[in-house]
């Protein structure tokens, strides 16, 4: 299909997101487990909506973002041949900066914005809502501004994308899959020593996510602070839901990208390999042929339609990610959890189809780091350029930024606080097809970073 005819077929859409989506499906009676508060780092999850550009397949696309994205950022990308559209206007100005931590979704801020006529003008000519996950106001949002696409119901997605809903389907249709749904702290103690017996156990918060919401029990002592928390929370009227999971002997993480249509049909996109850093994200990358072969044989994606059907028993249609699991006896376990919305496989997926014309692929990662002070986007790409590893039409290998306002915004939002380090966090693909030319890039990224004078941290 030519280019004409391609733009002559493309419906134009709006892509909007918000990555902590599990904060709008968790009943907020329901007990937690201990966590520390990280302001700064939930500021950074809500400036990633940035990343959604590449989701875009055309000029007349728009994401729009909590914060307009970098200017120098933006060119880069459109000389790449990325073709989005952006707002040029902020849904929270630097004076309202608390906004950020209230349990808003991007798409109540949008009805309750005092720049409802700019942005109703962006979306008017609209013919698509492709949002990153359901949320209570969606279907509020698409009567608002007059979007007409079809949503599966906010309680369906609620449902499908529990652990308890996924640990049950798992289950019914895979027999061995091991674990316990617990009611009560007195089911905690009672079903982790039973665990304890036989290997450190995890215990999941229901709508836990990227290491949130996840803790190793390794010992009795552990499990009984952990008991007498959740039993303090039950005294003041919270319920509790927890799953207990056995430490599995885990050789691969990988996880399945699909999306069921509204008629039920099942499309497969793709399988990405992750990296994990403790149980949050680190790094992944679309699998290797060999390896999707291996599943193949081993029924996995036979297991991935099933588990597709089930959805749409339910009511669920639209982007899924499942994580699963290869294990160091060539098993697989096919459900860790169900990801009812799209998800860093999805990106990095998108990122791939992109880089296709340049034979190439990418491994989608991030930098965290600390600041003193602002950094210059359009400085870092040129010193990036000087040092040969910009990733360039003219030279298709280095790396890609997916970011920038993830870098500076909580400098920008929070210079009055004097806090002695302001967290950034600068997401990229590496785009390269050898094992050593990446750690190069990566390398000299970190070598910029430290002339510049800033912090990282593992």
């Amino acid at each position: 299909m030519s280019k004409t005819e391609k733009e002559q077929n493309h419906i134009s859409s709006l892509y909007l997101g918000t990555f902590n989506s599990e904060q709008f499906w968790r009943d907020h009676k329901i007990s937690r487990l201990p966590t520390i508060t990280d302001l700064q780092s939930d500021t950074i999850v809500t400036i990633m909506d940035e990343l959604k550009f590449v989701f875009c397949d055309s000029d007349e696309d728009l994401v729009i973002t909590h914060l307009p994205m970098d200017d120098a950022h933006k060119n880069y990308l459109w000389n790449l041949g990325f073709s989005f559209r952006n707002n040029k206007f902020p849904l929270i100005e630097d004076n309202n900066r608390e906004e950020l931590y209230h349990d808003k979704g991007i798409e109540q801020r949008l009805i309750e914005t005092d720049k409802y006529e700019y942005f109703k003008g962006l979306i008017s000519p609209l013919s698509k809502f492709n949002p990153y996950s359901i949320l209570p106001l969606t279907e509020a949002f698409c009567v608002h501004y007059n979007l007409q696409n079809s949503h599966p119901n906010f309680d369906i997605v609620k449902k499908v994308n529990s652990k308890v809903f996924s640990h049950q389907l798992a289950k019914k249709l895979f027999e061995d899959k091991q674990g316990e749904i617990v009611y009560s702290a007195r089911e905690l103690e009672i079903q982790g020593n039973l665990l304890l017996k036989y290997s450190p156990f995890l215990i999941k918060d229901e709508f836990g996510v990227s290491g949130k919401g996840n803790l190793l029990i390794p010992s009795s002592q552990i499990l009984q602070r952990i008991v007498r928390y959740i039993a303090k929370q039950e005294s003041k009227g919270y319920e509790t839901r927890f799953l207990l999971e056995p430490l599995l002997d885990k050789k691969i993480d990988f996880s399945c990208q699909f999306e069921i249509e509204a008629t039920g049909n099942i499309n497969i996109w793709s399988i990405q390999k992750m990296q994990n850093s403790g149980f949050a994200f680190s790094d992944i990358q679309t699998s290797e042929i060999y390896f999707q072969e291996k599943l193949e044989q081993l029924g996995y994606f036979s297991q991935v339609k099933l588990i597709a059907e089930a959805l749409y028993q339910e009511g669920y249609y639209g982007s899924v990610c499942i994580d699963s699991m290869l294990l160091e006896n060539e098993k697989i376990v096919p459900i860790i959890e169900i990801n009812a919305r799209k998800s860093m496989g999805f990106i990095n997926y998108y990122i791939d189809l992109f880089l296709a014309q340049f034979s190439t692929q990418g491994c989608l990662t991030f930098f965290s780091l600390g600041l003193s002070e602002a950094i210059n986007f359009e400085q870092i790409l040129e010193i990036m350029k000087q040092e040969n590893i910009l990733f360039m039409k003219e030279r298709p290998k280095g790396i890609l930024p997916l970011s920038a306002n993830s870098l500076n915004v909580n400098y920008k939002l929070n210079q009055d606080k004097n806090y002695q380090t302001y967290k950034g966090r600068f997401y990229v693909t590496i785009v390269s097809n050898c094992g050593e030319k990446k750690m190069f890039f990566i390398k000299k990224m970190k070598q910029i970073f430290t002339k510049l004078g800033i912090q990282q941290f593992d």
